[in-house]
């Protein structure tokens, strides 16, 4: 199976989601391999208990070689791995959208028994409709399953009094939805600090609640910011 993280805007969520999908994975026991692709952020590849690899899909004049994509589809048809992760950074949404499309990618994996899951996260706040917007042309653009990962850190996600399952956004793509995950909202100055320096140093959640970096409450913070994450990514996986 290929889980592939991405949408058009940066800075909403898109590592931290492949993260949470890999880290999920691997503490379900099954056979994993994370792609970093993002030149600017390689937030993947910088928490090293996930073993992640780095592709870099740009050579040094700035040029997308697709070449590189090539290796990435020759790795995941040769491995023998239950999951790959792929996380798409904000720099690469163009070039890898026209990638996928102009080589039936999705056709060809699935034309080898491999299922792929596209996952776009959508924020509140400022980016919101940009976000869904980007959601919007990506499930348009493909035929196979979708997860919105609704990311409530910035913001609730909602138009007036309607929530996301109200919008005509969402009516219009629920049909080739596998799930939709709520990443709620959390208190800033608590789990939200917590997250941070979980995130900022580098530590998976099990790290995290053996560092010496956090308190008591803190790792209980993140005990219960872990378990009620994984339950919501249940549906998906």
């Amino acid at each position: 199976m290929v889980h592939i993280i991405i949408n058009a805007k940066g800075g909403i969520g898109k590592s931290f989601v492949s993260s949470l999908i890999t880290q999920y994975l691997m503490d379900n026991t099954k056979s994993v391999i994370a792609i970093d692709t993002d030149p600017n952020n390689t937030t993947l590849l910088n928490i090293k208990a996930l073993n992640a690899h780095f592709i870099a899909l740009f050579n040094e004049e700035g040029k997308f070689e697709r070449s590189k994509f090539d290796k990435l589809m020759e790795l995941i048809v040769q491995k023998n791995n239950d999951h790959f992760v792929v996380d798409c950074g904000a720099t690469t949404f163009n070039p890898i959208l026209e990638y996928l499309q102009e080589n039936e990618v999705i056709e060809f994996l699935q034309s080898q028994n491999c299922e792929v899951i596209m996952h776009i996260p959508i924020v509140g706040a400022q980016a919101q409709e940009e976000t869904i917007k980007g959601a919007m042309k990506i499930i348009e653009a493909f035929n196979c399953n979708f997860v919105i990962w609704l990311n409530g850190y910035h913001g609730k996600i909602e138009r007036g009094n309607k929530k996301f399952d109200e919008f005509e956004e969402y009516q219009a793509m629920k049909s080739k939805l596998k799930a939709v995950i709520q990443l709620s909202q959390v208190p800033e100055d608590t789990t939200g600090k917590d997250l941070e320096l979980m995130t900022r140093s580098n530590l998976t959640f099990n790290e995290a609640i053996e560092s010496g970096q956090f308190n008591i409450m803190s790792k209980q913070r993140l005990k219960i910011y872990k378990r009620d994450t994984y339950e919501a990514m249940a549906i998906a996986f």
